[in-house]
């Protein structure tokens, strides 16, 4: 397999750019040990943020940003701006990414984002994007979802954790 894990993050409060994990095969330590929330809502929980791209980062320019506080997770890279789909490379990591927004992110906004996984091939994203977008990993894609595990998040009370 290509796809070795999995991550969903949802927009659950009113917050401009956090995404809670509701969903996730809970193996890439990465993730695990970098996205734990230690205050605030869903204490324990994982999430992370999508935001626009700091212009001091160095490398190509693309417009938006998956980060947790002041640490970069990957740049968002759209080779289509009329799909939902991207791609990224994991700072620090050899490994690759693929990310998928709610299809119809232009009526609504980026309500969940998906994030595949891709390890060890940081320096094949776009090879990764092409086959994605061809349908070709389209069995390993399901076989993530169905071994994911729906995370139990607390609700936010109204105003707190936002």
């Amino acid at each position: 397999m290509i796809f070795t894990d999995y991550y969903k993050g949802e927009k659950l409060t009113n917050a401009k750019s956090r995404y809670d994990i509701t969903t996730s095969t809970g193996e890439y330590d990465f993730f695990e040990s970098l996205l734990i929330n230690k205050r605030g809502f869903n204490v324990g929980g994982l999430s992370f943020n999508l935001v626009a791209r700091p212009d001091r980062w160095k490398g190509k320019k693309t417009d938006l940003a998956i980060t947790k506080g002041s640490d970069n997770i990957t740049s968002v890279k759209r080779p289509n701006i009329e799909t939902n789909i991207a791609y990224g490379d994991i700072k620090s990591k050899n490994d690759g990414c693929i990310i998928v927004f709610n299809t119809d992110f232009k009526e609504v906004g980026i309500t969940t984002i998906e994030i595949f996984i891709a390890r060890g091939l940081r320096n094949d994203t776009n090879s990764l994007w092409d086959l994605f977008t061809d349908g070709e990993l389209r069995y390993e894609v399901e076989a993530l979802r169905k071994k994911a595990v729906t995370k139990n998040v607390t609700k936010p009370n109204k105003g707190k954790g936002d």
